[in-house]
Order: C-alpha cells, then sequence, then structure tokens
C-alpha cells in the first residue's frame, strides 16, 4: 500500500509567502508612484497682470484663471486665448460651425478666433 503524504503546512507558508510578497510589491508601487493632487484652476482678477491664463470675450472683461488645474467654464464669444506663463490646454467649439477643438499651447502665446469666428470655450487645462 502506498502512503501519500500530506504537505499542507508547506502549502500553507508558500501561499503565506505569496501574499506577503504581493502585499509587499502592491505598497511598494503605492509609495514609490506620486499621487496626483486634486488641482483645479480658479478664476482671477487679472487687471494689469499678464501672466494668468486669459480668455478675452466679445464685449466683457477678460476671464482670467491662474494655479495648475483643470476647470470647467462656460464662455461664449471668446475671441482670444492667452497662456501667460502657462502650458495651457484650452477645449472649445467655435460657435458658427459647431467644430470642436482641443487647443494645447506653450507658454506666452496668444491664438485668436480667425475670419471673425467667435468660440464657446468649455474647459481649461492649466499645466
Amino acid at each position: 500500500m502506498a502512503v501519500v503524504k500530506l504537505n499542507r503546512p508547506f502549502r500553507v507558508q508558500g501561499l503565506a509567502k505569496k501574499i506577503a510578497v504581493t502585499a509587499v510589491a502592491a505598497a511598494g508601487l503605492a509609495l514609490t508612484l506620486p499621487a496626483t493632487p486634486a488641482a483645479a484652476a480658479n478664476w482671477v482678477d487679472c487687471r494689469g497682470i499678464d501672466e494668468y491664463v486669459r480668455v478675452e470675450v466679445d464685449y466683457l472683461p477678460p476671464a482670467c484663471f491662474a494655479n495648475a488645474g483643470a476647470i470647467d467654464v462656460n464662455l461664449y464669444g471668446a475671441e482670444l486665448l492667452h497662456t501667460g506663463n502657462n502650458k495651457v490646454t484650452f477645449f472649445y467649439t467655435i460657435e458658427q460651425t459647431g467644430w470642436q477643438n482641443a487647443l494645447t499651447m506653450e507658454k506666452w502665446t496668444n491664438q485668436g478666433m480667425s475670419f471673425g469666428l467667435t468660440a464657446h470655450v468649455t474647459s481649461i487645462v492649466v499645466w
């Protein structure tokens, strides 16, 4: 008659070792990956300050934004986008055509709407 050995203590130890190694690896990843803060750009008064992100709107004072992050806006009649001292992505729709665009611009860049067109800016991401 053959004798069957039960290796349960070794299987449990092997399983415990695998779980421990997985937990250590997960903890290591959590500590090494940079945390992304919940950042949000915010509206600011930009009178005389050119470093802010600025959206010049038809017949209104310009709308300005500061700080890194994203902000949802609802700006109709935008004629000029200005980045100031920021890298910025503007999400907008050309009002006359319905054409949607996401435009990323480097620091100190202006982008005007051509041919008398205006834009509906819906979101801004300040990098």
